[in-house]
């Protein structure tokens, strides 16, 4: 029995907006059931690539498929197993959730019964229950997004595609959001692809990319990327900085290099002491500190690499 295809396979994939290359060239390839996060500031071609995988934009350059099939032929065949959730919210401010919900599992195609039973347990697993006759104008930020997230899986889609899904929510918010999407994967194998540009929401991934001006930059496990870093990154600060550095370069400790406002974060391989004691050496270093590798290490690395 031959092994089932991956969610999504893409090869140089790109779409331009008139001169503007918006994505340049993007392979990726994506376990089903994994959790996938694109990284990057605004501008880094993640929304992009989200509205290309939903099939929302035709591609300029490439191939791409999504359970096997094809994005630009098999459009509705990738529609019908795909629940999207847009950085704006979604849902109609004039209909209630429950009325909303049910919108969206017609829409979906699915019959009257089995529409007001998937309403049901989609309102149980999104703890919308007591605000299912609630318009949509009347919820706040995070139960909107909640009420999205529930309209995105009433259907429960193979593949969840959220484009920004934290921006502006509190901390209450996010954390039950991201209980949600993590029990939609437990339970359903749920492949679920996601944008941000807080990279610190990505360090549970299994896979992120991470993209600047339309280009791929590093791409992979995000502890292994941060692997790539060292072992630990150094912050050194004040008019002794770029000797500490030389003398760290010298002593064969340094792995990367990233220029700072005030001085140079530095990717570290083997102990702290011996740059301990050269820190301690130099009066002009104000500011000395260890800290573990974190993604954005790594995306300032691969995009703001000292000369």
């Amino acid at each position: 029995m031959s092994a089932p295809r991956p969610a999504i396979e893409a090869a140089g994939l790109g779409r331009d907006y008139g001169s503007t290359r918006a994505l340049e060239s993007l392979d990726l390839l994506v376990a089903r059931g994994a959790l996938v996060g694109l990284l990057g500031p605004n501008g880094a071609g993640k929304t992009t690539t989200m509205l290309l995988l939903a099939t929302l934009l035709r591609p300029s350059r490439g191939t791409a498929r999504v359970f096997g099939h094809d994005l630009v032929a098999d459009r509705s065949a990738i529609r019908r197993c795909l629940g999207l959730v847009f950085q704006e919210p979604c849902i109609d401010g004039l209909l209630t959730v429950e009325e909303n919900l049910l919108f969206a599992a017609r829409l979906a195609e699915l019959p009257k019964r089995d529409a007001l039973k998937a309403v049901d347990d989609a309102l149980e697993r999104t703890r919308l229950v007591e605000r299912a006759s609630q318009l949509g104008r009347q919820l706040s930020g995070g139960w909107r997004r909640l009420a999205d997230i529930a309209r995105a899986t009433v259907h429960r889609p193979a593949l969840l595609i959220l484009d920004e899904p934290t921006v502006g929510l509190d901390p209450e918010h996010r954390d039950r959001m991201w209980t949600l999407l993590d029990d939609e994967r437990r339970a359903r194998g749920t492949t679920i692809v996601f944008s941000t540009h807080y990279l610190t929401e990505a360090e549970a991934c299994d896979y992120v990319v991470l993209l600047a001006r339309g280009a791929l930059v590093a791409d992979g496990n995000p502890a292994a990327l941060k692997a790539t870093v060292g072992n630990d990154v150094a912050e050194i600060e004040g008019p002794d900085a770029a000797r500490l550095l030389e003398s760290a370069r010298g002593a064969g400790a340094v792995r990367t290099v990233v220029r700072t406002e005030r001085g140079y974060r530095i990717g570290m391989s083997g102990p702290r002491e011996p740059l301990t004691a050269l820190a301690a050496a130099l009066p002009g270093v104000s500011r000395f500190a260890f800290r573990p590798p974190t993604l954005e290490d790594v995306y300032f690395e691969r995009t703001r690499r000292d000369a």
